[in-house]
């Protein structure tokens, strides 16, 4: 019997290495599901850049034409969207979902128009993939096309606000939204999102950041049942412990809430893994009204039933345009203080216009209009509208002191009404 045990003992690893598919057929793969995606873009709304770019997305349900890709690619602002399968022709794409906590966008082709032979990608939505697993990046880096770069899963790190994969596969522009596959299962486990590198530190190597599949298969799940995906929170906001990512309440913005300072979140409706932020707002997404959530509070365990509220669509935001400005209402709602800031921002400035010549800068508060101030959008809107076309518009501007950044800084800049009109975030670019 002993030697029957060692043989089975010896063959066990020889089979199980059998069934995992090499490289060069995993990588084939990819490139059955794997596409070029362009973006053409005229403005950027939303901390967009308003560039038109090449980067990379893959297909992930065959039937609706979904393609997954980076929110930063896909954009927030008025886009025009095409994707090309490898060795065809570009065809038009459009957004169905641009989330606002992840770097996550959905797009969608009509399903006649892609090749016969194209597949969709297999995703690990269920485990994360363990440190030391060997992943590929694939995509089109620079003036490259359909390649892959290869290196080791380095860790799983909440980096604020969201949890990431960290790699050292290496990530360079233009693989922004294409998959991390798992070299030993062939599954995707990740979408490629960033690189990181300590500028102050010239001996530093780029670091490559992914977002994990488990919480964007929530979202795919939740927008194929036809339910609302959009990322919700609590009323409150978060301070985490030096060396623990566990969500500690830091402020309360409902009275009613139950919550309080200092209370530790440690589970929703009885998931007790909220390890960190990223994994409460994965445990919030698709439900309405209140969660019962699980508090340690002095060393005590006790439950309160809270009411979430829902971010609206990223996409469905709109912009005032003004003689090369662009003002918009605040726009990541990620923090429940944000609502309380009424104050709209520059949000773009358009090259070559008159605004770029004044001190009007991108991310700068909108403190006033002709010395007169407006609590939203359209009445700001509905004033300029009332004035000649031939006027001069006076702004109040408020920013960060370039000296101090303790102190406020304001800048009165003066231009010429010209065009007026609103920019839709979910339009096509011009």
């Amino acid at each position: 019997m002993k030697y029957l045990i060692s043989i089975i003992l010896i063959l066990s690893p020889l089979s199980l290495a059998a069934k995992t598919p090499p490289a060069d057929v995993i990588l084939e793969e990819a490139n059955q599901y794997t596409v070029k995606i362009r973006r053409g873009s005229t403005v950027g709304l939303n901390e967009d850049d308003g560039t038109s770019v090449q980067a990379t997305g893959f297909l992930v349900d065959r039937a609706r034409g979904w393609i997954l890709t980076n929110a930063h690619v896909a954009s927030r602002s008025p886009a025009t969207l095409t994707v090309s399968f490898k060795g065809e022709k570009y065809i038009s794409a459009r957004r169905i979902f641009v989330d606002r906590l992840l770097d996550v966008a959905v797009l969608e082709v009509e399903p006649s128009a892609m090749p016969a032979n194209v597949l969709a990608a297999r995703l690990e939505c269920k485990d994360l993939p363990k440190m030391g697993s060997a992943v590929a990046v694939f995509g089109h880096p620079g003036d490259f096309s359909y390649t892959a770069t290869r290196g080791i899963i380095s860790s799983i790190s909440w980096i604020f606000p969201t949890e990431q994969i960290q790699s050292d596969a290496v990530i360079n522009g233009g693989n922004s939204g294409g998959p991390l596959i798992d070299l030993s299962t062939g599954r995707v486990v990740g979408l490629a999102s960033a690189s990181y590198r300590d500028t102050t530190d010239t001996h530093s190597v780029a670091v490559s950041l992914s977002e994990p599949m488990p919480p964007i298969c929530e979202i795919l799940d939740l927008l194929k049942s036809g339910r609302d995906a959009r990322f919700r929170q609590l009323p409150v906001s978060y301070a985490t412990a030096e060396d623990d990512d566990r969500p500690i309440v830091a402020a309360v913005f409902d009275r009613n809430s139950g919550l309080k300072i200092g209370d530790r979140i440690v589970a929703v409706n009885g998931y007790r893994n909220i390890r960190n932020t990223s994994v409460l707002a994965a445990r919030l997404r698709g439900i309405e009204g209140a969660v019962n959530v699980t508090i340690e509070r002095e060393q005590k365990e006790m439950n309160v039933n809270v009411l979430t509220s829902v971010m609206p669509e990223v996409t469905n935001t709109r912009s005032i345009f003004i003689s090369g400005l662009v003002i918009s209402n605040q726009w990541k709602l990620d923090n429940p203080e944000l609502p309380d800031i009424t104050q709209p921002i520059i949000d773009f400035v358009y090259p070559g216009s008159d605004a770029e010549m004044t001190k009007a800068t991108p991310g700068y508060h909108v403190a006033a209009v002709n010395n007169l101030t407006f609590p939203t959008l359209e009445e700001l809107f509905q004033y300029l509208e009332s004035l000649p076309s031939d006027t001069d518009v006076s702004f109040v501007l408020q920013a960060a002191s370039e000296i101090n950044p303790f102190l406020k800084q304001y800048h009165y800049v003066t231009l010429p009404k010209g065009e007026l009109h609103w920019i839709e975030a979910s339009e096509a670019s011009e």
